[in-house]
């Protein structure tokens, strides 16, 4: 072609076909070239293309590329008419070879595209009977193969009907691992939840070597919240799969769910050394080691997600987080970082949020009476906190304390009243109430009030330690006759 020009090369294929008179190939790369090439005359009408894919159509009428070359042809020449010909001619056929069927199907969706939505059921009717057909010419040694091969052609041509009836052959007939991978697709597609887990569950049984899928079995374990199954699938994916972050970081929260903080803080150490620089698992190991109540590491790892997330992840930093960060803070008495953490946590929590906000306006507030500081904006707090959400026994105590460190015990006196009122039943985390009632008494000059209630404060035991400890020392003060003047 490039040094003698298109008629030496045609004389070249022209003897190949002459050659190889048992094969289309020669035949089929005839037209391919002429196609290609056509003569440079442009008012020349050239035959050879149409001629050498006819005779290929009428000497090879069942070799599935002859179909695909005619039909390529004919498209090209926007001669489509003749293209459904050619097909019409592939369907009719007798062919028992499988093979032929999945090619001449393929060719079939050239001409009858089956992504054209408006002619999607007519196209899908003209182009499926080739795969049905591959079907039936399947043998037992090969059936397997085909049936899968069919199956997924299905689902790509958007019936999953019929990929899921032939999916569920495979899976009953041969219990084929990649049948009842689309399986679940297709169970799950269909919402259909109940077989889509059993699928899943098969698969994972059948192959637990495959890391993806034990991590899709984790992730519907934990859409069913079943935390305890979805760990053991994770720790498999873990160890099939080299471990992601994702995969760190989700299993962190299974643990942190079912209270297994010993195991939450070994996962939390091995992901830092692995991710050094990703903020979300210093954040989730902090977390680990407040729940251990290790308040010097929880720090620790809160200031190192904070460091890393500014730079590559700052929306880690919201409200939560330095809430989070605040109260472990508050627990070490660093009450000045503390206060800068959670008055962050307030400017950031969103508006509609209003449940969140007054808990952390309460919170500090309350720190702040606690250790005697910022006691007018303590009270600004939680009468902010209040407003928020009112009727709060947590948060009229903490109004009623307020009045209480400000020397106003017939105001704290009622709040802390109003507070009780609300208890509906008292619980063992109320006992804080009943004593600053006792309390509130006592200031009052009401000794036998105060003994009554610290008594019932005692008597609740608080499951917080340093409380039941200050409750139990108070009442031993105000049975002696010991005053509140007198102590302070």
């Amino acid at each position: 072609m490039q040094f003698q020009g298109r008629e030496a090369a045609l004389k070249i294929l022209e003897d190949a076909v002459r050659a190889s008179p048992r094969t289309p190939a020669p035949l089929l790369n005839l037209a391919r070239f002429a196609s290609t090439y056509p003569p440079e005359d442009l008012f020349e009408k050239d035959q050879l293309p149409s001629k050498a894919v006819a005779e290929a159509l009428a000497k090879f009428p069942t070799h599935a590329e002859v179909y695909e070359t005619a039909v390529m042809l004919h498209l090209t020449h926007n001669e489509r008419d003749k293209a459904i010909e050619v097909m019409t001619q592939a369907a009719n056929q007798n062919s028992r070879d499988p093979q032929y069927w999945l090619a001449t199907g393929h060719t079939a969706e050239r001409v009858w595209p089956l992504g054209q939505a408006e002619f999607s059921v007519e196209y899908r009717q003209r182009v499926a009977p080739f795969f049905e057909n591959a079907l039936k010419s399947a043998t037992k040694a090969d059936a397997e193969q085909i049936t899968l091969e069919v199956a997924r052609q299905f689902l790509l041509t958007n019936d999953p009907e019929r990929a899921r009836q032939l999916c569920e052959k495979l899976a009953s007939e041969y219990n084929n691992l990649d049948a009842l991978k689309l399986l679940y697709r297709l169970y799950g597609a269909a919402d259909q939840k109940d077989k889509a887990l059993a699928t899943l569950e098969q698969i994972v049984k059948q192959s637990p070597d495959d890391a993806e899928m034990q991590r899709l079995l984790a992730i519907e374990y934990d859409k069913l919240k079943q935390p305890e199954k979805a760990i053991v699938h994770l720790e498999a994916a873990i160890q099939n799969g080299g471990g992601e972050i994702g995969d760190y970081v989700k299993l962190g929260w299974e643990l942190y769910q079912t209270q297994k903080f010993d195991d939450m803080v070994r996962v939390g150490q091995r992901s830092v050394r692995l991710f050094p620089d990703h903020p979300l698992v210093h954040y989730q190991l902090a977390i680990a080691h407040r729940a251990r109540e290790e308040w010097a590491p929880s720090v620790q790892h809160f200031a190192q997600a904070e460091q890393f997330a500014g730079s590559t992840q700052s929306e880690l930093l919201d409200h939560l987080f330095y809430y989070q960060y605040g109260i472990t803070l508050e627990r070490l008495a660093r009450y000045e970082d503390a206060s800068r953490m959670l008055e962050k946590s307030i400017t950031l929590t969103p508006r509609e949020e209003a449940k969140s906000a007054a808990n952390t306006m309460n919170f500090l507030g309350y720190m702040w009476l606690d250790v005697g500081t910022h006691l007018d904006k303590a009270g600004e707090l939680i009468s902010k906190a209040n407003e928020l959400l009112p009727n709060q026994p947590a948060y009229i105590d903490s109004l009623g304390w307020f009045h209480y460190k400000k020397g106003n015990y017939p105001g704290a006196l009622k709040e802390l009243q109003r507070a009780e009122a609300l208890l509906q039943p008292v619980a063992p985390e109320d006992a804080e109430i009943l004593e600053h009632i006792g309390l509130t008494h006592q200031a009052l000059g009401d000794k036998a009030q105060a003994l009554t209630y610290l008594t019932r404060a005692e008597a609740l035991k608080t499951p917080d330690l340093k409380a039941r400890k200050r409750i139990e020392d108070e009442l031993k003060q105000v049975k002696v006759g010991k005053s509140d003047t007198e102590k302070k």
